[in-house]
């Protein structure tokens, strides 16, 4: 991606509000039923072509990352590429960018990638609005990522393995509610 920064006559990009990209999704989207009220949550927005695909709800305490939570939809039918998101690359990815303030060795996380660990598979149940769901997971170098496929689209849960149960409950949210 090409960033233009603004200049005579050019306005700098317009970033959407969190309320502008859950209207644009225009669909619910999963979201922690019970985080704990010291964190905070980061929206991150995923797209091809000007098509916005996948909303992130991130959440983190301090400079801690705690819980990510990914809720895909598909790409309409005449698009060439297609979106597409596999268990593996959800744990890797949060393993990749986990940080944490008081972990006395911030390289471990690379470390886990260049050498990782045996990832064990299996399945765990997740709630969504009250109704449970049998999920496929991965669990690798104390992290865990569940994966849900409901209709047409796909919910990602990933976090320590100390936050599973906090993980795997979870709510929907639309446009009008609070993150």
């Amino acid at each position: 991606m090409f960033r233009i920064p603004p200049g005579a006559g050019r306005p700098g990009p317009a970033i959407p509000t969190p309320e502008e990209t859950l209207r644009e999704f225009a669909r619910p989207v999963a979201a922690l039923a019970r985080p704990e009220p010291t964190w905070t949550v980061l929206l991150g927005r995923e797209g091809i072509d000007d098509y916005l695909t996948d909303i992130d709800l991130q959440y983190a305490h301090q400079h801690t990352y705690r819980v990510r939570v990914r809720t895909s939809r598909p790409v309409p039918a005449h698009f060439r590429v297609k979106s597409h998101m596999r268990l593996d690359d959800v744990l890797n990815n949060t393993i990749a960018n986990f940080t944490d303030e008081n972990d006395p060795d911030p390289t471990a996380s690379a470390q886990a990638l260049h050498n990782p660990g045996l990832t064990t598979t299996g399945e765990a149940l997740l709630r969504l609005d009250g109704q449970e769901h049998t999920v496929r997971t991965a669990t690798r170098d104390g992290f865990f990522a569940a994966m849900l496929e409901l209709g047409n689209q796909t919910i990602a849960v990933a976090a320590p393995e100390t936050l599973r149960d906090v993980a795997l409950d979870l709510t929907w949210i639309q446009s009008g509610q609070s993150l």
